[in-house]
């Protein structure tokens, strides 16, 4: 089989190649988006080439000849989508994709809106799902008004990765952070209560609104733990009904220590960054997927859900953090029976694009950050309701 990467992120695109190896599946990548390329380095890559997206509103068409032609040359039966950018691109043009089968993917439209912070938190509320007391601020002047206890959560409407969020402790620090002059330029932003407790991960495929496979989990230290929560798939079931979820996404949850309950922070829309931890613990989002893509029924035997009644921890699948939990001793015995067929050993058994990718952040070359693209694109000339 072979299957299309259309990536903007080499690193949910790296660890797309290694699951797919382990699939013995060949895979090729076109990138849309400036980065460092590091995934082109990997053993698991059959083919990288590079067709980047431009404002205009033919940049879409350009890339939609570019996979077309690319798909038909090569023969792809699936393209799979990576990355923000990559993963809305292709929701953008999937009806003209003409050579092969679209890994399961919402409209355009949807993933803007569940991407957009304030857009999903009025979901959340609209539907009754426990969500933290969230401020729309616009400017500066509306701090006044505010209405929050402290500490507060401040983040952009739609950037991911942690980027631009900090917690702030009182008003006067708020006031101040706003009104830098730099960070006026970045308004609107939202303010959110501060919930004491602990991240979770809720990760799901669904299609047409009907949950298929989850996994909850947390990070500990040298783990990802996997357990069952009721409240949390509640939840799940909740938001992929209301909004006739297809595709995957990773959804950021806190538990709140306090009240002992859990409240929705935010949705990626898209293959999160350690979706491998997902797949070393059996449940293989990006082979399920494909089985849909391609119009196949998922077989019983193939695993949808947690199924542990005590948590489970499975080791980092990142590299640096495997090695480091391997040299401390943290997993070493259980880890050595499954070097073939485990997604970290496989990661430490591709090393190039990690050693690349090292080189290209230090010498800090671009920003590869694909939001604020996505955001140039729907200004200027792609038409998505916000």
């Amino acid at each position: 089989m072979n299957i299309l990467i259309v990536s903007s992120s080499d690193g949910i695109t790296l660890s797309l190649l290694r699951c797919l190896g382990l699939l013995n599946i060949r895979s090729h990548v076109i990138s849309v988006w400036e980065s460092s390329g590091s995934s082109r380095f990997s053993r698991f890559c059959k083919n990288y080439i590079s067709s980047l997206i431009t404002e205009s509103s033919q940049g879409a068409e350009k890339i939609t000849d570019v996979i077309n032609d690319y798909c038909k040359q090569h023969k792809i039966d699936v393209i799979i989508p990576s990355g923000l950018l990559g993963t809305f691109l292709v929701a953008l043009i999937k009806e003209k994709l003409r050579y092969s089968s679209v890994f399961p993917i919402n409209s355009a439209e949807k993933i803007y809106n569940l991407n957009n912070k304030w857009q999903f938190y009025h979901l959340l509320r609209q539907h009754n799902i426990p969500t933290p007391e969230t401020r729309l601020i616009e400017t500066p002047e509306q701090i006044k008004s505010l209405n929050l206890n402290f500490p507060v959560i401040v983040k952009p409407l739609d950037r991911g990765n942690g980027y631009g969020v900090k917690k702030i402790d009182s008003i006067v620090d708020l006031d101040g952070y706003i009104s830098n002059a730099s960070q006026v330029n970045n308004l609107p932003i939202l303010v959110q209560e501060y919930i004491f407790g602990y991240d979770v991960l809720l990760n799901i495929l669904a299609e047409n609104g009907k949950l298929l496979a989850w996994t909850i989990n947390r990070r500990v230290p040298y783990f990802f733990e996997f357990f069952q929560d009721e409240n949390i798939l509640e939840i799940a079931h909740k938001i992929v009904d209301s909004c006739n979820y297809s595709g995957v996404a990773n959804f950021d949850i806190r538990f709140d220590e306090r009240s002992n309950s859990v409240k929705v922070i935010e949705c990626n829309p898209r293959f999160w960054a350690s979706f491998g931890a997902s797949v070393s613990y059996g449940i293989d989002f990006v082979n399920l997927g494909i089985l849909l893509a391609q119009g196949q029924k998922l077989p019983d035997n193939l695993k949808k859900e947690v199924t542990c009644t005590e948590p489970e921890k499975i080791p980092y699948p990142s590299p640096s953090q495997f090695i480091k939990g391997l040299l401390l001793g943290k997993y070493p015995f259980r880890a050595m029976k499954k070097i073939s067929s485990d997604l970290a050993w496989q990661s430490i058994l591709d090393p190039l694009p990690n050693i690349y990718e090292k080189i290209w952040n230090r010498l800090g070359i671009v920003n590869t950050h694909d939001g604020v693209m996505l955001n140039k694109l729907l200004s200027n000339s792609i038409k998505v309701k916000s």
